[in-house]
Order: C-alpha cells, then sequence, then structure tokens
C-alpha cells in the first residue's frame, strides 16, 4: 500500500473544425509561467506540427497543471 503522486500539464487546443484537442505531459517543471506554456502552443500551432481528425489547430484553449495523489489502499497477497 502506498500513496503515489502524479503531475501534468495538458494543452488544450481548438481545430479548424471546432474540437478539442489536448496534448498532456508528464512532469511539468516546477515554475512554468503561462507565458511560457502560451508560447509552446503558439509554436505548435504556428509550425503546424499535428494534424487532427478536426483539421489543423487553430488556437489555444486552455492549460492546465493536474496534480493528483493516488491512495492505493489494498495490494493481492503474492503467491
Amino acid at each position: 500500500m502506498a500513496v503515489t503522486s502524479n503531475k501534468v500539464i495538458r494543452l488544450t487546443f481548438t481545430t479548424v473544425g471546432g474540437k478539442n484537442f489536448s496534448i498532456t505531459l508528464p512532469n511539468p517543471r516546477a515554475g512554468l509561467s503561462k507565458a511560457e506554456a502560451e508560447a509552446v502552443m503558439d509554436t505548435i500551432i504556428t509550425k503546424n506540427i499535428f494534424i487532427t481528425t478536426g483539421g489543423e489547430l487553430a488556437e489555444k484553449r486552455d492549460i492546465r497543471v493536474i496534480d493528483t495523489s493516488t491512495n492505493d489502499l489494498y495490494d493481492p497477497p503474492q503467491v
């Protein structure tokens, strides 16, 4: 039994087709600023790095740093 923590950053874009497209990256750097994250998103859009089923990425929609903690209450016996 253990408590584990996990932190990711989720960059969400809107496509030209009006759909949402998210990129989730593990372990964002401590102290990452909004401006730095937005600059990365701008680069991804400008360089047209990803083509999705909804078309090219058109604009930034959301930036979230998600920190989760999991408490594993039961571990099955080892045989």
